[in-house]
Order: C-alpha cells, then sequence, then structure tokens
C-alpha cells in the first residue's frame, strides 16, 4: 500500500512538473521582474532624493529614519496579508493590485504639501509593494523547471538592481532640474504600463491543479493557523525568519543612508554620489547573476552561508576606508553581497521549502517577520549614525549576517534540483 501511495505521488509530481517549460518559466521571470523593477524603484528614490526632502520639511536623520521605517510598516503589513491572498486569490489578480495601488500612492506622495501627509503616503506606498516578492517569487517558483529554479528566481531579482539605476537616472536627470518631487509624481507612468503588460500572463498551472485538487477532496486553504500549528511547517518560517531578519534588517540600514554617507562623510557632490551608486550597482547585478546560477550547481545553503560572509567581513572592511577610492574598490563585492547576492539565494530556498497549497502564506510570513524588524533598522541606524557616525552603523549592522548563518544551518534539506512537491514531502 505505501508502495502504491509513492507511485502516485511520483506521478503527481512528474505530471505537475510537466507543465512547466522553460519559455513558461523565462516569460514569469521578466513579469514578475517588471513590478520588483518597479518596487526596486519607489523603494530607493526615497534614499537618492533623501538630501532634498530633508531640505524642503526640515528634518534631522531621526526623523528622515522614522519616515523610512514608516515605509518598511507598511511594506511589513503588505507583505504578510498579499502573502496569503495570492493563496486565497491567486497569483496573477493578486499582483495586479498590488502594482497599481502602490503606483499610485507614489505618485500622490510627491504632491505632499507636509511631512505628516508624505510619511503616510510612504507607509501606504509600502502596504501595495509590500505584496511584489512573495507573490512575484512564489509565482517565479512555480514556473520554472526544477533543474534551473535558481536562475529563474534569479532573472526576476534582477529587476531590483535595474529598477534601482532606473531611480538613479531619474534621480540624476529630474531632481536638480525640476525638484526631488517628480520622481515620485513620474512613478505612475511605469507602474500602469507594467500592469497593462502583465494582463498576458496566465496563472499558475501548479496554483491551478492544486487548488482543483483540495476542491474535489475538500482540502481547506493554508493558513497562519496551521503555518505555526504544524511543526515542519513551523521549522520552515523559524527558518525563513531569521533569514529574513538578516537581509531586510541589513538592506534597510544600509540602503537608506548610503546616499548620505557618500556625500557627508567621504565628502562627494551629489552628481559623484550617484556615479558611485551606479558602480557599485553595476557589480551588484554581475554578481547576483553569478550567484544566483551557481546555487543551482554548488546548492542553496552554501552559497548563501558564503554570501553572508562575503557580506559581513567585507561591508566592516568597506566602511573602514576613508578615502573614499579604496571604498569602491573594496566595497564592489560586499555591497553586491550584501543588497543583492543574499537575497537571490535566499528568496529561492524559502519559496521552495513551503508546499504550494500555502507557498505565499509561508514566504509572506517568513519575510514579514524579518520586516518587523527592520522597521526599526532606519531608526537605530540613524541613531547610531548621531553618536558614532554613519561608518560606525554600518559596521554595526553588519553583525546581523549571523543571524542569516544560523537560519540555513538550522533549515530543512538542500532544496536545489528538487521538484517543489519532492520538497514538500
Amino acid at each position: 500500500m505505501q508502495s502504491n501511495t509513492k507511485t502516485e505521488e511520483m506521478l503527481k509530481q512528474k505530471n505537475v512538473e510537466g507543465q512547466v517549460s522553460y519559455s513558461t518559466g523565462i516569460l514569469t521571470s521578466i513579469l514578475s521582474g517588471l513590478g520588483w523593477l518597479f518596487d526596486s524603484y519607489v523603494i530607493n528614490i526615497y534614499a537618492l532624493a533623501l538630501p532634498f526632502i530633508a531640505t524642503t520639511f526640515h528634518l534631522k536623520p531621526v526623523a528622515l529614519g522614522i519616515v523610512a521605517s514608516m515605509f518598511v510598516l507598511g511594506y511589513t503589513i503588505g507583505t504578510i496579508g498579499f502573502g496569503y491572498i495570492t493563496d486565497l486569490i491567486g497569483r496573477k489578480p493578486t499582483l495586479s493590485i498590488s502594482i497599481l495601488g502602490y503606483s499610485v500612492i507614489t505618485a500622490l506622495s510627491g504632491l505632499a504639501p507636509n511631512v505628516t501627509t508624505f510619511a503616510i503616503g510612504r507607509f501606504l506606498t509600502g502596504v501595495g509593494g509590500g505584496g511584489e516578492l512573495p507573490v512575484g517569487a512564489t509565482f517565479t517558483s512555480e514556473n520554472w523547471p526544477a533543474k534551473r529554479r535558481g536562475l529563474g528566481i534569479t532573472l526576476m531579482y534582477l529587476g531590483y538592481p535595474i529598477g534601482y539605476l532606473m531611480a538613479v537616472f531619474a534621480a540624476y536627470i529630474l531632481v536638480p532640474s525640476l525638484g526631488w518631487r517628480w520622481i515620485f509624481i513620474g512613478a505612475i507612468i511605469p507602474g500602469l504600463l507594467i500592469l497593462i503588460i502583465r494582463s498576458k500572463l496566465e496563472e499558475s498551472k501548479r496554483y491551478l491543479m492544486m487548488k482543483k485538487e483540495h476542491e474535489e477532496k475538500g482540502i481547506k486553504k493554508g493558513s497562519y493557523r496551521e503555518l505555526f500549528s504544524n511543526k515542519k511547517y513551523l521549522r520552515s518560517f523559524i527558518t525563513g525568519a531569521l533569514i529574513y531578519i538578516s537581509l531586510a534588517y541589513g538592506y534597510y540600514s544600509l540602503s537608506v543612508f548610503l546616499p548620505t554617507y557618500i556625500t557627508k562623510t567621504l565628502h562627494q557632490s551629489y552628481i559623484q554620489m550617484i556615479h558611485y551608486m551606479l558602480y557599485l550597482t553595476i557589480s551588484y547585478i554581475i554578481f547576483v547573476a553569478i550567484a544566483g546560477y551557481l546555487s543551482d550547481i554548488v546548492g542553496r545553503k552554501p552559497m548563501a552561508i558564503i554570501c553572508a560572509l562575503i557580506a559581513g567581513i567585507g561591508g566592516y572592511i568597506m566602511f573602514s576606508q576613508t578615502n573614499p577610492h579604496y571604498f569602491l574598490v573594496y566595497g564592489l563585492l560586499p555591497y553586491a553581497a550584501w543588497v543583492g547576492m543574499t537575497w537571490t539565494i535566499s528568496i529561492a530556498y524559502v519559496n521552495e521549502i513551503f508546499p504550494t497549497r500555502m507557498r505565499g502564506t509561508g514566504f509572506g510570513a517568513s519575510v514579514g517577520a524579518g520586516r518587523v524588524i527592520s522597521i526599526f533598522a532606519p531608526i537605530v541606524s540613524g541613531f547610531l549614525a548621531s553618536k558614532v557616525g554613519f561608518a560606525g552603523a554600518f559596521k554595526v549592522s553588519a553583525l546581523i549576517w549571523l543571524l542569516m548563518i544560523l537560519g540555513y544551518v538550522i533549515g530543512p534539506r538542500e532544496t536545489k534540483g528538487k521538484v517543489l512537491e519532492e520538497i514538500s514531502e
């Protein structure tokens, strides 16, 4: 009887895996990546325009950190909420709701008459934008063959640094001539274009097959109650939470104040800062692609731990440099590991360790747990910067990568090359 059950499961896995192809996967990665690109844009325009926003609203570093944390708070709520919604109504409709909401609100934020209105706009932008990662990553994972699923996530994730480049170019062109508000107002155009392009996407075959099977058998959809009461799912959640505390806290402790660090501490002009961020982002794109590709060969766990060590140790060395040229040279690889290489591998891994019926819920809860902690990252970094300088604040943040290493050590078995249904079984 047990042999028959295993045979049925193997046939089921083969049938489900046969529904996906490289062409479908590439299309999903690109269209999900476009939303992730736009998400990156709306996140990072705040940091790039920070000196001008501070002048307009007469804000000090701690207040700027609070505004940034308002965004992360909304982002956390959106991540957890949209993760659950995508398991409830499907991947495609959830993506549409997400991008429509935060593209409109980003544009309205550019019209804010005071800092309170602007902070509320950033909070609501975060709620909408929070859906891009849990839904897009889930969608992409389910549409790629097992052998190259890590590469599929990498192709989607590359939208993020490209979105950052878009933000950098927008800041370079618009801020000096038209003012910081226009990089927010102009967000409405790419947001609506991506929404229209995404209408061509088809719903995840894995999700549809799972939905049909569960309706026939009367199985309830995954829930947060089940996530925390089932020992296997709880272990996966704890693993994901440890990983995403490192990722989210590390990212927001660095990204919000890095442009300011380059201008104030390294004494570079605004245009020179844009150039520095451009060089760092190009290296980010290159190293992310390499890390994602290697994760399908070496494995998620070893590659992620290596990247975490590069981020932590390399980041400490990077921010020990007082010469701006040395800072750039020593920072190319650590910066890429800090904000990208660790992310692309972890998105794939944490997404893989949850079953289809609650992949969005489990992944969204894991990311959300990390973002709950990261809400305080800009505030803590702003406070530390006022005491020990930005370089000192960044060095303290480098210790957070120890939690990510712990997450991978205690996490479920290696997932590279395995069919999603095989992992969940």
